[in-house]
């Protein structure tokens, strides 16, 4: 029986008593005064996506005994796929913060217009990541056609700032070879891969919605390292590849690494001090690292010596430039049944803008790539 307020809970004690008799075991359950989606479900028996549409539909007020007095939408709503496997897992990895869970796709588009409901800031960072050339078309699906439909939910719901996940491969590499910055924009379309020119697309689609006037801004993450790296992405593919004693894969003139922490309060930064129309690069200023500087960390992080190939520094540079030479020369000379080498030849970057404008921390990369590595540990990746 119930809910009951305060004000009426003796009076239907004594007559849920009355009814059940002197003998009868009776088990109370305190409800809070305001309930999460999550917990409404649980109350109802039925799905989260079910009692947030009801609640956005109107429907719970009228049908559900005044348990709409207690519901309210989480502060964070996150999106996530209806994959059994993904779901759960992405679950687990969220079990202990205050996240709704809203299932949809992005290339459903009648979920992106009800999960996006009621929600004042939008921070697209859902995207397919796939070096797989096959996989080349569902990039696109996803990159572009699913950040189109998620922007016009957006723009059509309301949303007052939308805040636009890209990549630092959508930076362009000067011609001077200095760092490059917000203003370098990305020229090497021929060379690119279908993820890095799925990704351009869209965020030129955010840019031009800015420029129709919405409050749109565009964040370019290096390589993010830290704790929860599920999957694991690239950057935590080099830790656990180090924690196995291999060389890690690494592009001949280095990555810029930041730790997760830092790229995720970027995103906050940008939707409070951001201007619309603009990108900023969420990196570390110290973060730029070659594969000796990345073996080196990792060796003062874990106390573990790089790898034999990576151990001697002077060779370790010199394989890098041929190797940096040897592509050159691979992109101006056609090559028959082979497939052609479409990483960049550096993602390092000048995050100075972000660090001045928006305050970007700094956190220094030990402690991040020591957070990297306990979880690992912790959750049992496979490790040497």
């Amino acid at each position: 029986m119930g809910p009951f307020d305060a004000a009426h809970a003796p009076a239907a004690l004594a007559r849920m008593l009355d009814d059940l008799g002197a003998d009868a075991a009776v088990t109370f359950t305190a409800v809070p005064p305001l309930l999460t989606v999550p917990q409404a479900a649980d109350v109802l028996g039925t799905s989260r996506a079910d009692v947030s549409r009801l609640v956005d539909d109107g429907v719970l007020p009228s049908d559900f005994h005044g348990l709409h007095r207690r519901v309210a939408r989480a502060d964070v709503v996150a999106l996530a796929r209806r994959r059994a496997a993904t779901r759960t897992q992405v679950l687990d990895n969220l079990a202990d913060l205050a996240v709704e869970l809203y299932e949809g796709d992005l290339l459903d588009a009648a979920t992106l217009s009800s999960a996006v409901r009621g929600c004042q800031q939008l921070y697209h960072v859902a995207a397919l990541y796939s070096t797989r050339p096959e996989d080349a078309a569902a990039m696109y699906r996803v990159n572009v056609d699913g950040t189109r439909a998620l922007l016009q939910a957006a723009a059509e719901s309301g949303v007052q700032t939308i805040v636009h996940t890209s990549t630092i491969g959508t930076i362009g590499r000067p011609p001077d070879g200095r760092l490059p910055t917000e203003e370098d924009q990305f020229t090497e379309v021929s060379r690119a891969s279908p993820y890095a020119l799925s990704k351009l697309q869209g965020e030129r689609l955010a840019l031009d919605l800015a420029a129709r006037g919405a409050r749109v801004v565009v964040v370019n993450p290096c390589a993010p390292v830290g704790a929860r790296d599920l999957k694991p992405s690239s950057t935590g593919a080099r830790v656990l590849a180090y924690l196995q004693g291999r060389t890690p894969s690494f592009l001949a003139g280095g990555i810029n690494f930041v730790a997760v922490e830092d790229v995720a309060a970027g995103h906050l930064l940008a939707a409070e001090r951001g201007g619309s129309g603009q990108r900023y690069i969420l990196g570390n200023a110290a973060g730029n690292l070659t594969l000796e500087g990345f073996c080196a960390l990792m060796e003062a992080v874990t106390g573990i010596a790089p790898p034999r190939a990576a151990a001697r520094p002077a060779i370790q540079h010199a394989l890098s430039g041929r190797v940096l030479i040897g592509r050159m020369r691979r992109a101006l000379t056609p090559q028959r049944g082979a497939p052609r080498d479409q990483r960049p030849a550096a993602l390092t970057a000048d995050p100075s803008r972000a660090i001045r404008e928006l305050g970007l921390p700094q956190t220094p990369l030990e402690q991040a790539f020591r957070e990297a590595v306990d979880w690992y540990r912790a959750h049992g990746y496979p490790i040497a």
